[in-house]
């Protein structure tokens, strides 16, 4: 049967001589160093894992190319805050959205995340502020941890404790609490659907008193109280890596360069010249030097005027640092790490010399879908489940009448939405918006989310203040503002 999926070898002589391979597969004199890898297993993470992560954070503390990349990073994924949009239906039947109930989950969600005392256990941070930090830590060391405490003293019943990701065990291996789990990295899951199902914490690092695992005192945390953000690259994976992990050497490698050649420039702007005794009368130096060395020193000052004995010679040094080549080097190293970091040079790396208007909106609008990107990731792993675990406490108190617990289902429907930027010409982006709308290809909401606001919240904005604005003479009517359209040059302006 299906016999004409079958294979045939081949006829005469070794089957070998015939088969055909990948040359990244080849074992080759040239490609010995290319060694076997495992991908992201979790065997890997963990050997390597506490390495990189001490290692990333070293440079976010010391180097000024990797601090800008998590501040970019931080900026653009989180920003001012992600933004938040009850949408709660009528009922299950009708999808209708329940206007009076999206205003009361707004209006209390904010006054939580506002508080600091509430959205926080430490009661240092707001929520945006929580997110921040979380985003720095996904980035620097690879993964955030986010305690949920259901309990807190609030009228929510409700706060958050971020978590440092080397407290939980990343060498903690074994079996788990039952036959179906195991404990991979730190991490309890199902031996089935790899599930996470409990959390392995090192108690010394939460300053918490608990039993052993593998004679480390840890603290087993459910599943459900705990919010993991990593990036998964593999299927497998329970723990994350440093996002930056691919850059670390080279950027290392160079700020090592950085400083010798700093060095070296400051050892040749400090040694002005050499002198230089006749043959057979070093023994004049003591004449010149009261410390009696075997070199002769003498400061330099502007105007100095030196006189030499005969016979003596003084050779001016003419520096060679910073190498003349620096630039151009640093520039290629650079261009190298921002493209492991998903960043556009320019900004990066502050360098804008000859670019061009066109390269670098073409380049901004590739970085920017890296960052929706991640937005999206931080708001299925973070914020949405925040928010649905929020709502459920929040329905337990009598703070959430007329809204109970067996209308969670509806009351869970909600929208958050990143950041958003505009571009370096507002006019164009305005006009271009309106032909949109106007055309069908978009519609109102669209344009105001690209803007970062929401169309209910500005029609009622609207209605609030326009009778004022009527009231006191001014101009309320909808201004269609026209550019004339020209032709865009290389760098970026118009001819008419």
């Amino acid at each position: 049967m299906f016999d004409f999926l079958k294979h045939k070898k081949p006829q005469g002589g070794k089957r070998g001589h015939f088969m055909r391979m990948f040359a990244a597969a080849e074992c080759s004199r040239l490609l010995r160093p290319w060694i076997w890898d495992g991908g992201f297993s979790n065997a890997d993470v963990a050997a390597g894992l506490a390495v990189i992560r001490a290692r990333s954070r070293d440079m976010a503390k010391n180097s000024e190319h990797y601090l800008r990349w998590l501040d970019l990073f931080v900026a653009n994924v989180i920003g001012d805050g992600v933004k938040f949009k009850a949408v709660p239906s009528i009922s299950a039947d009708d999808p209708t959205i329940d206007e009076a109930a999206a205003k009361f989950l707004q209006y209390h969600w904010w006054k939580w995340c506002s508080a600091a005392d509430m959205a926080d256990v430490t009661g240092r941070k707001t929520f945006n502020a929580i997110c921040r930090l979380a985003a720095e830590n996904w980035a620097r060391d690879g993964e955030a941890l986010i305690l949920i405490d259901r309990a807190a003293p609030n009228p929510y019943g409700f706060s958050l404790r971020i978590v440092r990701p080397d407290a939980l065990d990343e060498t903690a291996n074994g079996n788990g609490t039952t036959a179906a789990t195991v404990i991979r990295n730190g991490v309890e899951v199902d031996r089935v659907s790899l599930r996470p199902v409990a959390y392995y914490f090192r108690a010394e690092r939460e300053d918490m008193t608990a039993p052993r695992l593998n004679g480390q005192p840890v603290v087993r945390v459910p599943a459900a109280d705990v919010l993991h953000l990593f990036t998964q690259r593999d299927e497998c994976q329970t723990r994350g890596i440093p996002l930056g992990h691919a850059v670390l050497r080279k950027l290392k490698m160079l700020d090592e360069y950085n400083f010798a050649e700093l060095v070296a420039a400051r050892d040749e702007a400090n040694t002005t010249g050499i002198f230089s005794a006749p043959v057979g009368r070093d023994g004049e130096l003591g004449e010149f030097d009261d410390e009696e060395s075997a070199a002769l020193t003498m400061p330099s000052e502007p105007g100095t005027k030196i006189k030499l004995e005969p016979g003596w010679d003084y050779k001016t040094v003419t520096p060679q640092h910073p190498n003349r080549e620096l630039t151009a080097f640093k520039n290629s190293m650079l261009r190298d790490i921002a493209s492991g970091l998903g960043l556009e040079y320019a900004c990066f790396a502050n360098d804008w010399g000859g670019v061009s208007f066109s390269s670098v909106r073409a380049g901004t609008i590739a970085e920017r879908d890296h960052w929706r990107i991640l937005q999206a990731q931080f708001i299925e792993q973070v914020a949405s489940p925040v928010f649905r675990a929020w709502l459920a406490s929040f329905l337990r108190f009598t703070a959430s009448n007329p809204y109970i617990g067996a209308d969670y289902d509806r009351l869970a429907e909600h929208e958050f939405r990143g950041r958003t930027w505009e571009w370096v010409d507002p006019m164009k982006d305005v006009n271009a918006a309106a032909v949109a709308v106007a055309h069908g290809w978009k519609t109102d909401a669209q344009i105001a989310a690209d803007y970062g606001t929401d169309i209910d919240e500005n029609i009622a904005e609207a209605e609030r203040i326009n009778p004022r604005k009527t009231a006191a003479g001014l101009l309320t009517a909808t201004q269609k503002v026209e550019s004339k359209p020209g032709k865009e040059t290389e760098d970026g302006k118009e001819e008419n």
